[in-house]
């Protein structure tokens, strides 16, 4: 300190201005490394949720447009006509053609030995028994030998052949609706589809693989992924589409495949199953942007992969690594302990889907339902910056996870401390810079919350304000950043409050009904002079409690009443009440239509036909009866308490009585309907019913 003092004031200020230089200097390198470091990590992580965010909407929409095409050709009549058609065609064939010979059946023995298990063995690396593989039915070997092991195309490329000679009713229809549902494989894409008829026989498939002709409930595929979705589809409604989740599928030489199926119908009448095999270049193509990872800014070595959630889990989509540098990819494994009998599979099939274990913190997140980022280790042992989400696609339970390596991440920073520390002792003479760096920092935290009020009172909600220090204007921005959460919650709160009492009024009134009532209507009184009433009643269901537990019953009446529901929907039916096993609906109330006794017959067609299915699905026996009246009614809420809508009148009292006599699974309705509708149904008089006050009246059953 002597010295210091015996230094002249031009030195004392040249050493302390060299002091504040070199001080200002360190901290600027080092506040521009840490916010650098910060600013590249957080533009990468945003970088990451977006492309997370993008590819879970890509592969959701993607997974969507397949439920679509297959409702749409589950649901076409020319899908069903071939259903039909190929399903009759099916179990005749060798009536009608020449029968199968010790010959045949040698050489399809010889395709599967010489064939399809070396080719099996080459690429899983098990070998198996070619014999267990071979089709017991000789209607199955039949059409193998034909379709298969005498089609002139190699294998992969067996779909090309149209027909064979055989004269049966089969090979007709095979050449007329082969390249039908051929040119749906090839528009859509898809690796292969199915006609499955109701005993479980694969009567048709395009691309001609050993599955064709077998059967799924019995032999080596009635345990496959295939007959698990025809087995759920079967169970189904018209329009449902079953899926199954990726595994080894022996027809298609051990390769990891997935599944979609839906129920056809013919009418009521489940007459098969539609099944398509997925494309897995599809989904690959849109995981890796047909593997342009740098256009989706991936750098060097980020990707975006799907996983399974296993009990081990597994990709459901190849990795970058495998398919751009194969060698490295398995050199990585190989030093991660992967075991050689999975790093054997992978080379063989050539695909990371179900072999590449996929287990890191973040996945482990995305699987229990959360949605994030963090640094963790990836699959292959390198840091990684991870975005990770839970998928929504219905019937399979993956994660998206979308990933860089840090290393490649925090190269630009690494540059940057290099060239500060060889520009540091250039930067020494600019003192003057480093007092107004120091005045704009100082007035840093007051432009923040300056920022954040003008934000805030702009009408932007999601506002925060970053804290810089901790101290006074640190703890006024916590205050105001408690503030705004504060706000926003009471906000969200009252928002949700709303939403919930909306959704309240919608679940027990007409949507007509609900508006008025959040408009402040206290008494609603309707009259409507045209509208068509049913009331339908659900048979055997006293006896069904007693014979079952409360729970299963409810649960059976529940799915009943759901469904009828759903087709009110549909049918553009107003649902009034249930009562005990008693379902009133109407339609022509709350809109006026013109066709509303067609709506209402429609309506108890789809009732009749829910509740068969209901009845087969869970092995009861319940009925519907249905009764159904057209005229005038009122209608309005009574109770002050516990608030009810619902109707009266004459017409909602005969279409009572009418419904007390129907018959089961029947629809009976008065003669005014019959006049409605003669052009469109047919009818025929079953007797007369006696009214309130003794009147007859007459009443006709619905040909269905």
């Amino acid at each position: 300190m002597r010295a210091f003092n015996r230094l002249s004031i031009q030195s004392k200020l040249m050493t302390m201005l060299l002091a504040v230089s070199i001080s200002s200097i360190s901290v600027i390198a080092y506040e521009g490394y840490r916010s650098g470091r910060a600013a590249i990590q957080e533009s990468v992580v945003k970088q990451l949720i977006g492309l997370r965010t993008s590819k879970a909407n890509q592969i959701e929409s993607y997974f969507n447009d397949l439920r679509s095409e297959m409702k749409v050709l589950g649901k076409s009549l020319e899908t069903a006509t071939a259903m039909r058609d190929f399903a009759a065609a099916y179990g005749v064939v060798l009536g009608e053609s020449k029968s199968i010979d010790g010959a045949q059946v040698g050489k399809l023995r010889t395709f599967y030995k010489e064939e399809f298990a070396p080719r099996f063995t080459e690429k899983t690396g098990v070998a198996i028994n070619s014999d267990a593989y071979l089709p017991a039915s000789i209607l199955a070997r039949y059409l193998q030998v034909e379709y298969i092991v005498d089609n002139p195309n190699p294998i992969g490329e067996k779909s090309k052949l149209e027909t064979v000679e055989d004269g049966s009713k089969y090979s007709q229809l095979h050449q007329r609706y082969h390249p039908i549902f051929k040119e749906i494989v090839d528009e859509f894409g898809y690796y292969d589809l199915f006609l499955i008829d109701n005993g479980g026989n694969i009567v048709y498939s395009v691309a001609k693989e050993v599955d064709f002709a077998t059967s799924l409930l019995l032999g080596p595929f009635a345990q496959s992924n295939l007959a698990q979705v025809y087995k759920d589809a079967q169970k189904q409604n018209s329009g449902y589409v079953a899926i199954s989740d990726f595994d080894f599928y022996a027809p298609s030489y051990g390769s990891p495949s997935a599944f979609m199926a839906t129920p056809i119908y013919q009418g009521t009448d489940l007459i098969g199953v539609m099944a398509i095999q997925l494309p897995v270049d599809k989904i690959a193509g849109v995981m890796t942007n047909n593997q342009n990872w740098e256009q989706d800014g991936l750098g060097k070595s980020g990707e975006t992969f799907l996983v399974g959630a296993d009990d081990t889990p597994r990709m459901r989509s190849d990795s970058r690594l495998l398919l751009q540098q194969p060698e490295e990819y398995f050199a990585a494994l190989e030093q991660g302990q992967v075991s050689p009998d999975i790093l054997e599979r992978i080379k063989r099939l050539n695909t990371a889907v179900l072999n590449q274990p996929a287990q890191s913190d973040a996945i482990k997140k995305a699987i229990a339902g959360q949605t994030g980022w963090e640094t963790s280790t990836n699959y292959l042992g390198n840091p990684v910056l991870s975005a990770y989400a839970p998928l929504n696609i219905r019937g399979v339970d993956w994660v998206i996870v979308s990933e860089m390596d840090r290393a490649e991440i925090f190269q630009p920073i690494t540059n940057f401390a290099q060239r500060v520390l060889i520009a540091a002792s250039g930067l020494v003479f600019l003192i003057t810079l480093a007092s107004l760096w120091l005045a704009k920092s100082f007035l840093k935290p007051v432009n923040l919350l300056s920022d954040g009020f003008s934000r805030l009172a702009q009408g932007h909600k999601d506002v925060s304000v970053e804290i810089l220090a901790e101290d006074e204007l640190g703890e006024l921005g916590k205050s105001f950043n408690h503030m705004v959460k504060k706000n926003r919650k009471t906000s969200e709160l009252v928002l949700k409050k709303g939403q919930e009492t909306e959704a309240l009024l919608l679940n027990m009134f007409p949507s007509s009904v609900a508006n008025r009532l959040k408009k402040g209507s206290t008494l609603i009184a309707d009259e409507a002079e045209s509208v068509t009433v049913m009331f339908a009643n659900v048979l055997n269901f006293q006896q069904l409690t007693e014979s079952l537990k409360p729970k299963k019953a409810i649960e059976i009446l529940n799915e009943i009443v759901k469904a009828l529901d759903e087709a009110t929907e549909t049918h553009g039916v107003e649902k009034i009440k249930t009562t005990g096993s008693e379902y009133l609906a109407v339609s022509g109330l709350s809109v006026a239509r013109l066709d509303h006794t067609q709506r209402i017959i429609d309506f108890a067609v789809e009732a009749i036909r829910v509740v068969n299915q209901v009845s087969r699905e869970w092995d009861v026996d319940l009925k519907m009866k249905v009764g159904v009246h057209d005229g005038g009614i009122m209608a309005g809420t009574v109770g002050s308490q516990r608030l009810i809508y619902d109707i009266w009148g004459d017409t909602v009292v005969k279409a009572h009585y009418v419904q007390s006599a129907a018959a089961p699974n029947s629809i009976y309705v008065t003669e005014s309907v019959v006049n409605s509708l003669v052009d469109i149904y047919e009818f025929e008089p079953v007797g007369e019913v006696m009214a309130r006050g003794g009147e007859p009246l007459s009443i006709f059953r619905v040909k269905i």
